[in-house]
């Protein structure tokens, strides 16, 4: 299939942002001051109902009221052919959103100092760690979108969708006024932070890299439900503020996309490490026994490796991860990806191991939605059907 992600089309979109949120942001320091927006950002990093609070902005209240309905173009059959595999996979999708995706889009020359220069990861006087609350916000907008009825009118996935869009607006605001920010932000040398392309390559690692990575762990996936799930990630693109043009048609389309972008932001940084690192730390917390500490390095090498091979970039290697390949960390995957395909073909021959492989996926889902509640800032919610799909508190 032939690649219609040009360089130059990508390095055009890359200077673009969105303007209806960035116009909203700009409306609001006008008419309220700077303290607003912070306190705006603070509003949307909760999990609250906005248009239930008398705090929120009347303008802001309406810009959530405004296109709740979905395009036009939505399917609802594939929306939940999307929605059922993530109900069936859905600790293998977070699994790979820590360890694929989530790594991937650290390597981003801008967007690792974009996480950075804002201090998303630093919550200064609170028991969180640095990467929990950037986890918990990427992960409830994926269950929060994934969930059935996310994509209803005024669902919690289209809802935290738009919330995610002002947060970007607020961001970008943040980082290219010298009155808000601290630092400076160069545009010459980085252009424009969470601009469209960096959009479009993060819903790329949350689609089509996640559900190759299914196929890498051992879980074949039809070419229905690869479609069905990029459909799902286009509505999320839709309301975040990505331009069509940079909607794929088809799931291999948009597996180029994520690569091409990747391939083309990829630089090693301070940043990026840190970030890696943190995520590391945080794989740590959530493993279910101190005898696999060591595991998420090597769950990121592993599963960054094809897309490493296809760009001719060693993207582990740029986040100063170099996990050797023991014989445990080896048959540890090994019993992993066995028991995925075997779960996925829903056979009984090995029913041992699938029992292992499923227990100790829920402990590390379980482990991370403990993790988020030891804060009492922080919040988490899962649909108690998804509970009991997953098997978790």
């Amino acid at each position: 299939m032939e690649n219609k992600w040009s360089t130059s089309f990508l390095k055009e979109q890359s200077l673009k942002t969105d303007p209806l949120a960035d116009a909203l942001i700009t409306e609001i320091t006008q008419s309220h001051g700077l303290e607003e927006v912070r306190k705006l950002f603070s509003q949307l990093a909760d999990n609250r109902d906005l248009l239930k609070s008398n705090e929120v902005l009347i303008k802001v209240k309406e810009y959530f009221k405004k296109d709740a309905q979905l395009p036009e173009w939505a399917d609802g059959k594939k929306i939940k052919i999307a929605q059922n595999l993530f109900a069936l996979y859905g600790p293998e999708i977070a699994f790979l959103l820590n360890f694929r995706s989530l790594p991937l889009c650290y390597t981003s020359k801008n967007g690792a100092k974009v996480l950075y220069s804002t201090g998303r990861l630093k919550e200064d006087g609170h028991n969180v760690s640095k990467i929990t609350r950037r986890l918990m916000e990427t992960s409830q907008m994926v269950i929060n979108v994934m969930s059935p009825g996310g994509f209803d009118p005024n669902g919690r996935g289209i809802v935290t969708v738009k919330k995610v869009r002002l947060m970007h607006a607020a961001i970008r605001y943040y980082l290219k006024n010298p009155n808000a920010h601290m630092g400076e932000w160069n545009l010459s040398e980085l252009g424009e932070p969470i601009n469209q392309e960096e959009m479009a390559g993060t819903l790329m690692a949350f689609g089509p890299l996640v559900i190759n990575g299914l196929d890498r762990l051992g879980i074949k996936t039809t070419e229905e439900e690869k479609e069905a799930y990029l459909h799902c990630w286009k509505i999320v693109g839709h309301y975040i503020g990505l331009e069509e043009s940079f909607f794929p048609d088809n799931h291999e389309s948009g597996w180029q996309l994520g690569v091409a972008i990747i391939k083309r932001n990829y630089s090693e940084s301070e940043e990026a490490k840190v970030l890696a690192k943190s995520i590391i730390g945080f794989g740590q917390q959530i493993m279910p026994s101190r005898f696999l500490d060591d595991m998420p390095e090597y769950f990121i090498q592993r599963f960054t490796k094809d897309v490493s091979e296809i760009a001719g970039v060693d993207f582990a290697k740029l986040l100063d991860i170099n996990s050797k390949g023991t014989f445990k960390k080896k048959a540890v995957t090994w019993v992993l990806e066995k028991s995925f395909y075997t779960a996925s073909q829903y056979q009984k021959k090995s029913w041992l191991v699938a029992k292992v492989s499923k227990w100790l996926n829920g402990k590390m889902l379980q482990g991370t939605i403990d993790f988020y509640l030891k804060s009492n800032k922080v919040e988490f919610y899962i649909p108690p059907s998804l509970k009991d799909n997953w098997k978790l508190n």
